[in-house]
């Protein structure tokens, strides 16, 4: 288990800027404020940027060492989850692994957080029916065919179903790909 530590930021009148720094469960400051974004730790991994919004994210460990430097040309959209993260490309999303390298390329319009082993991605964000699922090798185990349910939380069942729709069908989908509702 990873202790448990939780960003704060404070105003710094000389700079007239906010930084901020983590704290633990008891208040006491862990890693000084120095970043002006500090997301919240998953997996071990904080979100940081030195320099605000919109600058170059890297991640800390819970010591505060950098253990993914700021990537110039990546905008990091999630933390990690299952081992990956979001990320995107030349406006193409794609997944980095936690020593920051590119386990799933940059291809898609949309992509979303690792749960039961997948997910959900899509070849045309602007479109309802063009989503489905992939694995953590990058492999598309369910068709880019589909609608996505709203809201989120109803992509995966607590049993690790999938879930996507057509028309006004609802498909349900194991985590390898194989349609379970309605049956073939």
């Amino acid at each position: 288990m990873y202790k448990q530590l939780h960003p704060f930021c404070i105003f710094d009148e000389e700079q007239e800027e906010y930084f901020c720094g983590f704290i633990d469960g008891e208040g006491n400051v862990v890693i000084p404020p120095k970043y002006e974004v500090a997301e919240d730790f998953s997996e071990g991994f904080a979100l940081v940027a030195e320099y605000g919004w919109g600058s170059s994210y890297g991640f800390i460990n819970t010591r505060g060492e950098v253990v993914i430097p700021p990537m110039e040309s990546i905008t990091v959209f999630s933390a990690f989850h299952e081992g990956l993260c979001v990320v995107e490309v030349d406006g193409k999303r794609g997944y980095i692994d936690k020593t920051g390298t590119m386990t799933i390329a940059p291809q898609f319009d949309a992509a979303y957080d690792f749960k039961h082993g997948v997910a959900l991605v899509s070849s045309d964000a602007d479109s309802d029916d063009h989503w489905g699922f992939i694995d953590k090798t990058g492999k598309l185990i369910v068709p880019l065919k589909y609608r996505r349910a709203e809201p989120p939380t109803f992509w995966y069942t607590d049993d690790g179903l999938l879930r996507l729709l057509d028309g006004n069908e609802t498909y349900y989908f194991d985590t390898t790909g194989k349609q379970i509702w309605p049956k073939n």
